[in-house]
Parts: structure tokens; C-alpha cells; sequence
């Protein structure tokens, strides 16, 4: 990151089109965008009468004097000149009061809603998607790129508005009082103007190359996060923070250069101002020595330069303001513009009846150009249930990530009961697919939230009834609140094996009709071991399942066995059945027995 070019760092939508698509976001937003806008281009008028209200005050005070004694007569424009700004300065605090609570219901309609959108379309995306996206990206993306798009719909959008209203009501005010004054003052206007066109050109990559700073530092946070065992367990403490200080120097090196460039344009801006309002001044003043003007168009013009000045200088601030929302924009909208791989087709077929009868025809797939299966044919009966074993990296993951269409087939297609899978509603197919997977995850709720995690309505006894079959209810017993327990984040508080017969109990919920263990058994003890495949064998009565296994214990539960290696089933058959060939379930078995992972004898 270090080595970035900035200039290369430019958006890849041209500006215009990342324009458009902000405005036709807005449209939920319209009603309420649209009033605080005129809200604000009232108060904007509220506030260009002011000054002129309290000018033409001086030159009636004044004229009032001229007699030497003040009566109703020479009073009366006063006084209604004081009743006119009484009420214009209660309507400007009043408007701004219902307008900041009206933008701050906006803003957060707009920032929950947004991060709800990319939230659904980041979890409906598919598993390819994740393999090539960082989780600290997509977590800046969802709050931080967020957070600076909603700031441009009611900073940028509203008050850009109604500054932009008062700075050309300024400008038409300055020529009503007197044209001199105008022609004097304005044309410092073009300069501000051309000014902020060449300092948007030049902070926007650096905006760009903040906002990956800050993706990187916050992967680095979140790795650790989750992977803090393993960072104390290796003594990695120091090398990580100072992994993540060299991220957040980053990010300190990139804001300091925005800093910088802050530093040295807005004082011009300011000293531009202040030329226009010292040439405002002096014009006046010579008019009004002349007879041109009254004194009090002085006070006038003083008020309206210095609005104008300093809505300049806020317009100058919003220049950073909608190069960062640009940038942030286009981030959100990679998002929302991702293709996902795997969808539910247009005219979906509906999901058989049937028992879990399970065909692969020709299927072959890779990730990008990695090839993992090879022209797979396979035809498993229902209620069949089977055994993947191999080495690691053969494909029996592959294999059973692509039942539930976390990815398809680049060739070949996949038929449960009669239906190519590929045509059927994606949620529906999930639906009649449990999975146990060896990554025992569980969320920060309690026993009985995670068993119904697939199946929320569920009855208690529903849930009672599957965590008794699958083990469960044997600790669940022994906490004071029973299935009410809180189990932590990722369940902490429970042990592997028990995370596991919980996840077994929440595939078994869905009740479905087929059941895929991935190494389900892998990282618990032999005791714990033989404790889950005796509820095993319970779950797997009547439906097909497929076990991904490294052990012979839980192989034997199978009905078949498939024997992988490199992307190929090359061989297939009944543990018996296999024993009695040469081959590599053969040497699988030998391996086993060797290494004392299975304690019954084999026949060899």
C-alpha cells in the first residue's frame, strides 16, 4: 500500500454516472430530502432579509434624528422594521429548529436502510464471492462507506442547497442595492469557483487511498481478533501490534497529506473572502459619501459579504465532503453491483417430493482455473449413506459444497429426486439440506436459539426432542437454565463435543431429507467420538447422507464408501467390499490401524 500512485487511484465509473445513481437511490428519500430543502431556502431568505431588515433600521434611526425629536411619524418605519426582523429571526430559529430534527431523521433512515441493502446483498452473495473479498473491506464498506454516503444526501444535497440559494440571493441583493457594489465584490465569486474545481481534482485519490488504508487496518483488527488464540498461543502479540500500528501510521500518513492540502486551500479561500469583503466596504463607503446610497446599506453589504464569504468557505469545506462521498459511492456500489454467481432462476421449478435420491451427471468444477472435480458421475439411492475419504485436497469438500449450490458446476449438472438443482428456488433446496459442518460455529444466544438458528418458529418440544437425539439434552440438563443457557460467542462456554451435538441438533430441526456431515467428528476425543455416532446413527435413519470422515470408526456408519483423489472417485463400494481390493482404501485403513486412531483389528 505504501507504494500506491495516487493518481492512479481515480473513480472507474465516470463521475456523472456515480452522481445519477446517488439521486435515484435517494427516491425513498425524496419527500423528506425535497422539504428540508425548501425549509432550508426559506431560512435562506429569512436570513438575507435579516441584514438588510437591520440596515434599513440605521438609516431610519438616523433619519428619525434628523428633527431633533422623535414622534409616532418618524418613529413608525423603526418600529416596523423591528417587527419585520423580530418575526424573520423567530421563523429562522424555528425552521432550523424542525429542519435539524427532520435531516436527523433522514440521516438515519438513510444509513440504517443502506446498511440493511448491502447487508442482505452481501449475505445472499455466493461463496465465491467471499473467496476473493476481505472481511475488513467489506466491513468498512458496510459502515464507514456508508456513513460518508448518507452525509452527501443531507450535507451535501440539503445545506449545499440552501447555501447555494443564499449565495446567489447575495449576489441578486448586492445588485437591487446598488450595481457598483456587485461589480466590486462579485468577482472574487469565479475565482472561489475555479478554485474548488482544481482542489477536488486533486484530494479525491487521496481520499481513494485513505479509505484502502483503512480496509487494511481494519482486516488486521479482525483477523485478531477472531484468531487471538492463536496469536498468544505463538507469543505474537508484539509483531501484531506493531502489524497494526504500521496499518494505522498509514492511515495517519494519508489523513495528514489531506490535512496538508486542507491546510493550504482553505486559507486561501479565506483570504479570498476577506479581499471580497474589504472591496465590498470600500465601494460602499464611497458610494454613501457620494449620496448614492443610505449609511445604512453599509451595515448591509458588511452582512451580506460576510454571509457570502463564509458560505464559500463552508462550500469549500463541502468540497471534501463530496469527493469522500464520491469515493465511498462507488465502494458501496461494488457491492451492490456484484453479480451473484448462484441465484434462483426467474421461473424456478418447484422442489419435488421425494427421499434424498441424489445424481451427479459429468460434474466437473474448479475455482478460477484450479481444477478440483473431474467428470464425477455418481448415482446414490435414497436413504443412502455415504463416506467421502481421500486425501486432503481431493475434492470431498468440493464435492458436497456443491448439494446446496454454494457453487455450481462449470460442467454436468447435479439431480436430487428427479429435479437438475440449478432449477429449483436456491432457498428451497437449502431447505431440505442439514449440515454439520466441522467448524462448530454457534452464535451469542442461548442452546435452544441455536438448535431453532434454521427453524425459528419451532415449538419447544420440537427442539427438546432433536437435542435428545442428537446428545444435547445430556449437558443441556446439567446448566441451571437448561436450553435457556447462554452459550457465549461461538459458543465459548461449551466444550467441542458439545458444539457439535448442538449443530447436529440443528441440522436435525430442519428435518431434512438430506443430511451432510462434514468431519463432524474430527476435533473431538475418542470417548466424545463414539458418544456422537451413536446419535449419529439415529439422525441418519431414513435419510441420504453424505460423511466427509478421516477416521474408520465413522466411516463404517456409511453404506458406501467413496475413495477420492485429485477431483476422481477412484473407487467406490461397501467398507468390506473395499478392504478386499488393492488399493488406496485399503492403505487408508492400514494407515489407521497403524497409527492406533481405529482400535478394532482389521483383517488385513
Amino acid at each position: 500500500m505504501a507504494g500506491r500512485d495516487h493518481d492512479n487511484l481515480e473513480l472507474t465509473q465516470p463521475r456523472g454516472v456515480i452522481l445519477r445513481r446517488i439521486f435515484a437511490m435517494a427516491r425513498p428519500y425524496a419527500a423528506y430530502l425535497a422539504v428540508g430543502v425548501v425549509m432550508g431556502m426559506v431560512m435562506s431568505c429569512l436570513n438575507l432579509l435579516r441584514p438588510y431588515l437591520v440596515g434599513s433600521s440605521i438609516t431610519a434611526t438616523l433619519e428619525s434624528l434628523e428633527g431633533g425629536q422623535w414622534t409616532w411619524q418618524s418613529v413608525r418605519p423603526l418600529v416596523w422594521r423591528i417587527i419585520l426582523l423580530a418575526t424573520a429571526t423567530a421563523g429562522a430559529v424555528g425552521l432550523g429548529y424542525a429542519n435539524t430534527m427532520l435531516m436527523a431523521h433522514t440521516r438515519m433512515k438513510i444509513l440504517t436502510d443502506f446498511r440493511r441493502r448491502i447487508y442482505g446483498k452481501i449475505l445472499r452473495q455466493s461463496f465465491s464471492y467471499f473467496d476473493k473479498q476481505e472481511t475488513g473491506q467489506l466491513i468498512n464498506r458496510t459502515i464507514g462507506d456508508v456513513n460518508m454516503l448518507r452525509m452527501f444526501y443531507t450535507m451535501v444535497l440539503v445545506q449545499g442547497s440552501e447555501i447555494g440559494l443564499l449565495i446567489i440571493g447575495t449576489m441578486a441583493a448586492m445588485f437591487w442595492i446598488d450595481p457598483w457594489v456587485a461589480l466590486v465584490a462579485l468577482p472574487f465569486v469565479p475565482i472561489y469557483a475555479f478554485a474548488m474545481v482544481l482542489f477536488s481534482k486533486r484530494i479525491h485519490p487521496m481520499f481513494h487511498d485513505m479509505r484502502h488504508e483503512m480496509d487494511r487496518s481494519t482486516q488486521i483488527l479482525s483477523e485478531n481478533v477472531q484468531g487471538v488464540q492463536v496469536v498468544r498461543a505463538f507469543g505474537r502479540e508484539p509483531e501484531e501490534e506493531k502489524r497494526y500500528d504500521q496499518a494505522s501510521s498509514g492511515i495517519l500518513k494519508r489523513y495528514m497529506r489531506l490535512a496538508r492540502n486542507f491546510a493550504v486551500y482553505q486559507p486561501a479561500v479565506f483570504y479570498l473572502g476577506q479581499l471580497g469583503l474589504m472591496s465590498a466596504l470600500a465601494i460602499t463607503s464611497y458610494r454613501v459619501m457620494q449620496g448614492a446610497i443610505a449609511i445604512g446599506v453599509i451595515y448591509t453589504v458588511f452582512r451580506w459579504s460576510r454571509m457570502l464569504t463564509g458560505n464559500m468557505r463552508m462550500i469549500a469545506r463541502m468540497v471534501g465532503t463530496l469527493e469522500h462521498s464520491l469515493v465511498s459511492a462507488e465502494r458501496v456500489f461494488e457491492i451492490l453491483d456484484a453479480k451473484t454467481e448462484v441465484g434462483t432462476p426467474k421461473k424456478p421449478e418447484p422442489m419435488p417430493d421425494g427421499s434424498g435420491h441424489v445424481v451427479f451427471e459429468n460434474v466437473t468444477f474448479g475455482y478460477d482455473d484450479r481444477p478440483v472435480l473431474k467428470d464425477v458421475n455418481l448415482d446414490i439411492p435414497a436413504g443412502t449413506n455415504v463416506a467421502l475419504v481421500g486425501p486432503t485436497g481431493s475434492g470431498k469438500s468440493t464435492l458436497i459444497k456443491l448439494l446446496p449450490r454454494f457453487y455450481d458446476p462449470k460442467e454436468g449438472r447435479i439431480v436430487i429426486d428427479g429435479v437438475d438443482i440449478s432449477t429449483v428456488q436456491t432457498e428451497r433446496l437449502r431447505a431440505e439440506i442439514g449440515f454439520v459442518f466441522q467448524d462448530t460455529f454457534l452464535f451469542s444466544a442461548s442452546l435452544s436459539e441455536n438448535i431453532a438458528f434454521g427453524v425459528p418458529e419451532a415449538e419447544k418440544r420440537a427442539i427438546e426432542d432433536v437435542a435428545r437425539r442428537a446428545g444435547v439434552e445430556e449437558f443441556a440438563a446439567t446448566f441451571e437454565e437448561g436450553y435457556d443457557t447462554a452459550v457465549g460467542e461461538r459458543g465459548i462456554s461449551l466444550s467441542g463435543g458439545q458444539r457439535q451435538r448442538v449443530t447436529i441438533a440443528r441440522a436435525l430441526l430442519v428435518d431434512p431429507r438430506i443430511l451432510i456431515l462434514d468431519d463432524a467428528t474430527a476435533s473431538v476425543d475418542a470417548t466424545t467420538e463414539r458418544a456422537i455416532q451413536d446419535g449419529l446413527v439415529e439422525v441418519m435413519k431414513d435419510r441420504t447422507t453424505f460423511i466427509i470422515a478421516h477416521r474408520i470408526t465413522t466411516v463404517k456408519l456409511a453404506d458406501l464408501v467413496l475413495v477420492m483423489d485429485e477431483g476422481r472417485i477412484v473407487q467406490q463400494g461397501t467398507h468390506t467390499e473395499l478392504l478386499e481390493q488393492d488399493g488406496p482404501y485399503r492403505e487408508f485403513v492400514r494407515m489407521q490401524w497403524q497409527l492406533g486412531i481405529d482400535d478394532e483389528e482389521v483383517n488385513l
